[in-house]
């Protein structure tokens, strides 16, 4: 949290980021667009779709007089449509949405234009424009989508992680006084995995046991993880092996800054250590599937099964925050992920090589990116990426807490990443897309079988190894 405390806490930092830092970009500053060419963008189905389409858009078209066609995907198969056109140059769409896992690898490829390029082609203020611009925006995020230096995308859902937890049960006299007495130390919000464990542990119950002074009619779990066979099982092993002071694979850097190779370990203690502590975990979890993923895990929180979800995704908090309103007594809170690095990213807006009209899709990309969408997204239950607007104090309003609940504790996870992102292949990485997935199938191969853990592991290396130097720009090397 370096970054959050230098600029002398909580107080001042509100102060300041409420203040006219950034001037906002608005649709009058758009200069007259001699190309019409109707522009065709990728975007995820669900309420942003539907706001760009009943607001932003029709307001643009307004403004500059060119038309946008939206083709609206679930995420899960926002990938393949959009890889499919660029790979073969169809220019089907103008502006992409991308996941920051694939930013640098469809950068690499020439796929996304740099901003930097785009705004001295196009924006009456060049460069300078466009650096200011992107000021508001975490600078975590902003290196994740770059390559060679360079801003790609522009962010607008941010998922970095926090612990969402029932601060109703941790703040009981009676568990407080349970828990310290079996444990020795005070009951709060875990900070190391060893607590995790042993928080875990303590609030998992029986039918017919005692909760907060009330009889339980059902069991109820300590966490819930996203343990089924989906990506997001190697989000949280990455938020625990990133605690522990590992990585899957790491850059070596030049004395210039680029990424000379990358090293993956051979030394195969911690993640076997991870492997082990989430194998204790599983059995302190709501019962989980092969299916069982964050709305999974969001919606045991929600309905009274679980004390907390520890790795949960803050653009979630909507969901773990239905608590409130079915269990009563419940008070959500939220606080920084166990180990304190947590799983961070964001969905963002990128315009394609081949579009048929540039222009228009870079006025638009800043549209999009302004802080009036970005309030409105986060008004919708969104996570933003915006400084300006994660820490308004329209959020912090009680009315708003099903909303915003989460928007500071999302503000100190992704300041306090600083420039930790440059230190992970996770991040730096143009092979991650390829990458990623494989994680993924050897967490959850893992997770179901821990006493093959250190079989698994090599064989990722392997995988890892493979991937990079087949895909990867830089080479990978086993130490």
């Amino acid at each position: 949290m370096a970054l959050f405390t230098k600029i002398g806490g909580m107080g001042l930092l509100l102060s300041l980021v409420c203040s006219p830092l950034w001037a906002d970009f608005s649709l009058d500053q758009i200069p007259p667009i001699k190309d019409k060419t109707p522009i065709t963008l990728v975007a995820e189905t669900g309420f942003w779709t539907d706001y760009l389409r009943e607001q932003m858009l029709p307001a643009f078209t307004r403004q500059t007089g060119v038309q946008v066609r939206v083709v609206s995907t679930p995420l899960d198969d926002m990938f393949a449509l959009q890889q499919d056109s660029l790979q073969t140059a169809k220019g089907n769409y103008d502006l992409l949405t991308m996941e920051a896992g694939w930013a640098k690898e469809w950068a690499a490829n020439g796929y996304t234009v740099p901003l930097e390029e785009l705004a001295n082609l196009y924006d009456p203020g060049g460069t300078q424009a466009m650096s200011h611009y992107l000021e508001p925006y975490y600078p975590a995020l902003l290196s994740i989508l770059s390559y060679h230096g360079e801003v790609h995308a522009i962010p607008y859902n941010n998922y970095v992680m926090g612990n969402h937890y029932r601060r109703d049960l941790f703040e009981h006299p009676d568990e407080q006084r349970a828990f310290s007495k079996r444990f020795g130390y005070p009951l709060a919000p875990p900070s190391t995995l060893a607590q995790l464990r042993d928080i875990a542990a303590f609030f998992t119950r029986k039918a017919g046991d005692s909760l907060a002074g009330k009889r339980l009619d059902y069991p109820f779990y300590g966490v819930a993880l996203m343990s089924g066979d989906r990506p997001h099982i190697n989000d949280e092993f990455s938020a625990m092996l990133w605690s522990e002071g590992d990585n899957w694979f790491a850059p070596v850097y030049e004395s210039n800054g680029e990424v000379h190779h990358f090293d993956v370990s051979r030394n195969l203690e911690k993640k076997i250590k991870v492997a082990a502590l989430y194998q204790d975990l599983k059995h302190f979890a709501v019962p989980a599937d092969d299916n069982f993923a964050f709305n999974e895990a969001a919606d045991a929180l929600a309905n009274g099964r679980t004390a907390m979800w520890p790795f949960a995704y803050n653009n979630l908090w909507y969901k773990s925050a239905a608590v409130e309103q079915r269990i009563e007594g419940a008070v959500l809170d939220v606080a920084q992920v166990p180990g304190g690095r947590p799983y961070v990213g964001a969905y963002a807006f990128a315009v394609s090589y081949d579009s048929r009209n540039p222009e228009a899709s870079y006025w638009l990309l800043k549209y999009m990116g302004s802080y009036q969408a970005q309030y409105h997204y986060a008004m919708g239950g969104g996570n933003p990426c915006r400084m300006d607007v994660a820490t308004h104090t329209d959020f912090q309003k009680p009315e708003l807490k099903a909303i915003g609940g989460a928007f500071l504790a999302s503000h100190q996870a992704n300041l306090g990443w600083g420039d930790g992102v440059h230190k992970l292949g996770h991040f730096t990485s143009s092979a991650m897309g390829q990458i990623y997935p494989e994680l993924a199938k050897s967490c959850f191969a893992v997770s179901r079988n821990p006493a093959r853990a250190g079989q698994y592991f090599g064989e990722l290396n392997q995988t890892i190894l493979r991937l990079q130097n087949s895909f990867g720009e830089k080479a990978a090397l086993e130490r």
